[in-house]
């Protein structure tokens, strides 16, 4: 069941961290658009963005259907006992999903064919700003705090009948050791998004043996290899952070007290020493295929080792 429960939820992670996040990935575009002299380089971006929208939906709905199974997947009696001391929230949870999907087909179906003025583009940028946010924010908050409920306050309120309340809530949400794993992990999705772009921009870069479109794919590649690099970086901080704020049991299991999570841990921290290295070669003027492929596969492998690791313990 770990193994199942591993693979669901990498997948789910990845494919809603694309859905969630690649919306600010086409705000910085379009600002990195609106920089760009080149008509051609900038109507090329401009049809890059409106794609990207379109890939966000489906990712979303894919994530989503993921989300369902790996519910099925860990759904145990005292699961659903906890699930139901924050029906209401769940419930919010859900609108807010509704509203970023609305907000999202309804950015790429206005989304303008050409370059338009920056006035007219910062409505749909601002939505779409509080529709990724919304979500990043809400759900992995949510079920943080559904899987820290103490096991006595769990057993109390089911008894009474009563939900969770908003200031316990509260407190159990801003404990630094859900905090840093908060930010941890938005970080970490975000540095997905950003590899996924890069993909994406070399594939259609492969399309073109030259003009504004080859030019400025490559020109993107090399931008998200550049935020993947930064982001890894920040993963550094925030990792240390998340550490240092961690239960002490789980600590003490990725610490050597279980070996396979011990395992993980390490592994994941040579591979990322070894995507700083391959990201940083990214960057330069040439963008080899190869060797991006190389890097987005040595992040998925730390990635899975990461939510392995963090299952395990």
């Amino acid at each position: 069941m770990s193994f199942l429960h591993i693979v669901v939820l990498t997948v789910h992670l990845l494919t809603v961290g694309v859905g969630v996040c690649l919306p600010l990935s086409v705000i910085l575009l379009s600002r990195k658009a609106f920089k760009i002299q080149q008509q051609g380089h900038r109507a090329a971006i401009w049809e890059f963005c409106r794609g990207l929208l379109k890939q966000s939906i489906i990712a979303l709905c894919f994530g989503t259907l993921l989300g369902f199974i790996l519910a099925g997947v860990i759904w145990s009696t005292e699961y659903h006992q906890r699930c139901h001391l924050v029906m209401t929230k769940i419930k919010w949870a859900g609108i807010e999903w509704v509203f970023t999907f609305v907000v999202l087909i309804w950015a790429h179906r206005t989304w303008p064919k050409n370059v338009v003025s920056g006035k007219s583009i910062a409505g749909r940028c601002v939505l779409l700003l509080i529709a990724s946010l919304n979500l990043l924010y809400h759900f992995p908050i949510l079920f943080m705090v559904i899987d820290s409920i103490p096991a006595g306050t769990v057993q109390k309120l089911s008894e009474s009948g009563d939900e969770l309340s908003r200031t316990a809530f509260r407190e159990i949400a801003s404990r630094p050791e859900l905090l840093s794993r908060w930010f941890h992990a938005s970080m970490a999705l975000f540095a997905v998004v950003m590899a996924y772009v890069a993909v994406a921009c070399i594939r259609k870069a492969n399309q073109y043996e030259d003009g504004a479109d080859r030019d400025s794919a490559i020109s993107i590649c090399r931008w998200a290899s550049r935020n993947v690099l930064l982001l890894l970086f920040g993963q550094i901080a925030f990792g240390i952070w998340t550490v240092i704020a961690m239960d002490r049991v789980r600590l003490g299991n990725l610490m050597g007290g279980r070996m396979p999570p011990t395992l993980l841990f390490g592994l994941s921290m040579i591979l990322l020493f070894v995507q700083l290295q391959q990201w940083t070669g990214l960057t330069g003027e040439r963008v080899h295929r190869l060797k991006l492929v190389q890097a987005v596969a040595t992040f998925i492998t730390m990635f899975v080792c990461m939510v392995a690791a963090s299952v395990l313990s």
